[in-house]
């Protein structure tokens, strides 16, 4: 009864969010665009993505820009409903905001890399609130590496990037980006003992998933496109296990090829979810995740569920957009666009 109380009126604000969502035919519309001009120039005028691209400046349009101002809407989006949890589960909450917040550090530490001046990037492409630990005047005045992570001193990021400096301008940027990811990851997998009940086994489930999710495409990344060692694939993996055991990730990260990676997931919890097509899987495991979001949802009606799960399914959204913008970009064959769609046709 408390839990029915608590959710109710958020359950049904999420439901009319959530039916503003994308249909199958705005899909098959952008995919009939020829410029990532006329897919922004689209959302603008017919979609609910006109309230978020208001800020673009359809004479100046590129693809990194319309990404940003998609993303930002997650932000708006989940300050919205942030705003009717209270407690825990508004502490649970706030690490959608975490994790935009490394997203923007990663952004800036990349552009002050290649000598680039943080200063004149548009602040209204970060995400910047008044749940923030970070100072960003203090960040967007810093002109090299060094003092941008001493901006950072009051915060946990500073212990986990000052380590990393190589000298005033440079830093190992891979392990800065991998260690931040890993902060936030631990930080995420905490965050269930936070609430109980439904609740919690709805938030365990969901985030053990996705960090099985990535730490196998991170293995097979780092293994198929970037040669990276096992050395560091031990170092930067994310430190939790759900359905794939720590004998199976070992196993993954001591494989010499793709084909042993295949073999070693047909004898893990995750044989049905993926296919024998290795260029699909992320496709596949976010389709799976988003059927046990909907499964929730309708088990749970009056949980965290609705909420976790209209936040993902917006996250799967941006990704389609973004695969439909690179694809159109590369010209790419709209029907072979389709098949990298995330749960297209739902």
């Amino acid at each position: 009864m408390l839990a029915t109380f608590k959710y109710s009126h958020l359950s049904t604000k999420i439901r009319a969010m959530k039916g503003k969502m994308l249909t199958k035919d705005d899909y098959e519309q952008l995919l009939l665009r020829n410029s990532v001009l006329e897919v922004a120039i689209y959302l603008k005028n017919n979609t609910y993505y006109n309230d978020f691209l208001q800020e673009l400046n359809e004479s100046n349009v590129h693809r990194g820009q319309v990404e940003m101002l998609l993303y930002k809407s997650i932000i708006r989006e989940a300050l919205k409903i942030g705003r009717y949890l209270k407690g825990n589960e508004k502490s649970v909450f706030r690490y959608i905001y975490r994790r935009q917040e490394i997203e923007d550090l990663k952004k800036m530490l990349r552009t002050l890399q290649m000598g680039g001046d943080i200063h004149q990037i548009d602040r209204r492409l970060f995400f910047i609130n008044k749940y923030s630990v970070i100072d960003f005047n203090k960040l967007f005045a810093a002109k090299d590496i060094r003092t941008f992570v001493n901006g950072l001193k009051e915060t946990n990021f500073y212990e986990i990037l000052n380590p990393l400096i190589k000298d005033d301008n440079h830093i190992d940027l891979f392990s800065a980006e991998m260690a931040l990811d890993m902060y936030y990851y631990k930080k995420l997998i905490a965050q269930p003992e936070l609430v109980s009940g439904t609740d919690k086994k709805i938030a365990n489930h969901i985030i053990g998933l996705e960090a099985d999710l990535r730490n196998i495409m991170w293995v097979y990344r780092g293994k198929h496109y970037y040669n990276i060692s096992k050395e560091i694939l031990y170092r930067y993996h994310i430190p939790y296990r759900y359905k794939l055991s720590q004998k199976d990730l070992r196993l993954l990260i001591n494989s010499t090829s793709v084909e042993e990676i295949m073999e070693i997931l047909k004898k893990t919890p995750y044989n049905d979810i993926l296919s024998s097509d290795e260029h699909y899987w992320e496709k596949e495991f976010y389709e799976y995740i988003l059927n046990i979001h909907d499964k929730n949802i309708n088990m749970y009606p009056f949980s965290i569920a609705p909420i976790l799960g209209y936040m993902f399914a917006k996250e799967v959204e941006i990704m389609n957009i973004t695969t439909i913008i690179e694809g159109i970009r590369y010209d790419v064959d709209p029907n072979k666009i389709k098949k990298f769609l995330i749960g297209f046709g739902k």
